[in-house]
């Protein structure tokens, strides 16, 4: 489902308000004390988080890792990597802090969100979502509230790179223009929760419609996503970030432009000039699409 999990510990906060309790309680202490974790034997890791050695060997399997094993060697090769970083200062922003310092956090939070969201896409298995974006008829995007900004953002940066795209982000439209869809089309949802009612709907719209159906949310399980044919997670954690609202928004607006990059490349992948930004490519197809209007 296009899940990156070789970041441990961002795909398993990610996940966090996913878990049921012994879940949550076994991926907090990993969050927290990722050095014991490692180290300490499954015996011993049972007392310490009072849940039994087999509920701890199965959450390693059940969040997508081969087992306890598997799960404790990508966590310390992460440790390894980070051995000589300095860790950052907290992005909490307090009262007493200078105005220099609020941009700073607020910057860091952004910086912090962009990389999170990164880590979590699986690069191998993008190629097959650009594929339905260069094969859909038409693509609906659809989003309520905050969301619906994602989605009108990314209809109007599709349309200017040729992929005919429309958005819908009330749900009287959005069950008006999603009754009439076909097989062909595509359907992508923004939602941080997966669980708007107005776009969960959508999805519903879709799938009778047999349109392939693309989530971009926060949730790995979530009714957004038991609808969908794939997902792509964002970032944006109230309990890691300075707020919700401004991590969930660039990471939604990152996702779009990474999207509409992948969609560019594709379709000049046979190019003569290999060497040619997508600045370039761009401004002479706007070019080419003036003179011939």
């Amino acid at each position: 489902m296009s899940i990156n999990r070789e970041n441990v510990r961002v795909y398993i906060a990610n996940i966090l308000a996913t878990l049921a309790d012994k879940d949550r309680a076994i991926a907090e202490f990993i969050l927290h004390n990722a050095g014991r974790f490692v180290q300490l034997p499954v015996k011993k890791l049972s007392q310490e988080i009072a849940v039994s050695e087999a509920t701890i060997v199965r959450f390693c399997k059940k969040i997508g890792y081969g087992g306890l094993l598997n799960l404790k060697a990508e966590l310390q090769r992460e440790l390894l990597e980070e051995s000589d970083l300095t860790l950052p200062s907290s992005p909490d922003i307090f009262v007493g802090d200078s105005r220099n310092d609020v941009a700073q956090k607020i910057a860091m939070t952004i910086e912090t969100t962009v990389q999170d969201t990164i880590d979590l896409v699986d690069m191998k298995k993008l190629k097959t979502i650009v594929e339905r974006f260069i094969a859909a008829r038409r693509v609906m995007f659809v989003g309520f509230g905050a969301s619906g900004l994602a989605a009108m953002e990314a209809r109007d940066k599709m349309n200017r790179i040729g992929i005919d795209s429309e958005a819908f982000t009330d749900r009287f439209t959005m069950t008006l223009k999603l009754a009439n869809l076909k097989p062909d089309d595509l359907v992508v949802a923004f939602s941080h929760s997966g669980e708007t009612p107005e776009v969960v709907n959508a999805f519903k719209l879709a799938q009778k419609a047999g349109a392939f159906r693309l989530a971009i949310t926060h949730r790995t399980v979530s009714p957004l996503n038991e609808l969908a044919d794939a997902f792509l997670l964002t970032c944006g954690e109230s309990a890691r970030y300075q707020g919700d609202s401004i991590g969930t928004r660039v990471s939604q607006l990152f996702m779009i432009e990474f999207l509409c990059t992948e969609v560019t490349r594709y379709n000049f992948r046979d190019t003569d000039s290999p060497g040619l930004s997508i600045k370039e490519i761009l401004i002479k197809e706007r070019i080419k699409r003036e003179s011939t209007g």
